[in-house]
Formats: C-alpha cells, structure tokens, sequence
C-alpha cells in the first residue's frame, strides 16, 4: 500500500484530467438539455444520452494515465506499482463519479424530470434497479471504460504507433466479420432478444470478465513496454 499511494498522489496532481473537465462537460450538457426543455415548455418528454458523455470521457483518461507512465519511472517507480497505483486510482474515480451520477438521478427522480420532463441522469431501463444495482452500472461502465483506455495506450506503449494501427485495423476487421456474419444469418433479432430479456444491472454482470480481461491484458503491456 505504501508504494500504491506514491502513484496515486502522481495521478492526483493532473487535478483538470480527472476532476474538472468531465465535471465541466457533463453539466455543459445538461444545462443545453435543461433550456431545451424549459423553451419547449415540458410537453414533450426529452431523452437524451448526454449523460454518457462522461463515460466516453473515461476512455480518453484511460489513455491519458501512460502521460504518467515515463515520468513515474523516472522516480523509480516499478512498473507493478504504477500499475496498482492506477488501478486504485481507477477504482477511486469510478467510485466517486458512480456516487455523484446516482445522486443526481435521485434528485432528477424527486424532481420529476426537473418539471420539465427531461431525462438526462435518471433514464428507464438503466435506472430500474435498486440503488445498489445503479451504482455497479455506473461503476462497472467506467472501469469499463477506463481500463480499455490503458489498454489501447498500453499497446502504444509497448509496440509503437505502427503496433496500435496494425490492433485497430485487426479490431476493425474482427467487427466488421462479425456483422457480416450476424447480418447474412439474421441472427440480429437473437440477439435483441436476449439484450431485452436481461436487466441493465444483468447485463452489466458481463462486463466484470471483460474488465479483468483488460486488468491482464494491460498488465503484461505495461511489463515489457520501453520507456
């Protein structure tokens, strides 16, 4: 724990990366959203997906922590201790935001749609769970997000720009087969149906493999990538 916190305080000190902008863009947001709904009147229910704005930015400050990774080595850090140290601060920060965004959902609910029928924090399907299961969507979302986010920096880090290109050209293919495959044996009614049948919170249950899918992936990159 010692030598986590060290790192933890180094990803601190980038207070604007982590703190700021997303709270500065997601209220940006609502607030467009909010004049929209008090110049309509509130006669038509607003939906909009504003809110996730700042789980996208989850994935650019994943990406954004090997900023750290050069100069955290330069102190002596070993590399299993940035790795720890950002993975607390990953969990940390998803934490918190998960906190706040449940809140704020809350606070939209009590206030039926802020008397304007806008949904912006408190949406149908993903807020229809207990509290509980709200705050793990939210949290599993970022971590998510975050950790696919020090992935693709990792393999940067690790194999280059040619590397990351060579990946997302690989990736790219990989979605693209798929589709293909999925649309010429219209198997895309199977699978709405089984999203439909599943719960937000239900869903969400299956990102945890995916996230420690990262958590290793980026570990073993972060082992052997050159400073």
């Amino acid at each position: 724990m010692n030598s986590i916190m060290p790192v933890m305080k180094i990803h601190t000190k980038e207070k604007w990366g982590w703190f700021y902008i997303p709270w500065i863009i997601l209220p940006f947001s609502f607030f467009i959203n909010l004049i929209i709904g008090i110049v309509t009147g509130g006669t038509e229910p607003i939906y909009t997906g504003g809110m996730f704005s700042i789980f996208i930015y989850m994935l650019i400050a994943g990406i954004g922590t090997m900023q750290m990774f050069r100069f955290a080595i330069g102190l002596s850090v070993r590399r299993k201790d940035f790795y720890l140290g950002t993975m607390g601060m990953f969990i940390s920060v998803s934490a918190g935001n998960s906190i706040v965004l449940l809140i704020l959902s809350i606070a939209e609910k009590i206030s039926g749609s802020w008397g304007v029928s806008l949904h912006f924090f408190h949406l149908p399907y993903l807020n229809d769970g207990s509290l509980i299961e709200q705050f793990f969507i939210y949290f599993i979302l970022m971590m998510n997000m975050l950790f696919l986010g020090l992935v693709i920096a990792s393999i940067f880090q690790r194999f280059g720009r040619s590397g990351l290109l060579v990946f997302l050209g690989v990736l790219f293919i990989i979605i693209t087969a798929i589709s293909f495959i999925f649309t010429y044996f219209e198997k895309w009614g199977t699978v709405f149906h089984w999203v439909a049948g599943h719960s937000a919170f239900g869903l969400s249950l299956w990102m945890i493999p995916v996230v420690l899918l990262y958590m290793f992936v980026s570990y073993l990159l972060l082992k052997r990538a050159t400073v």
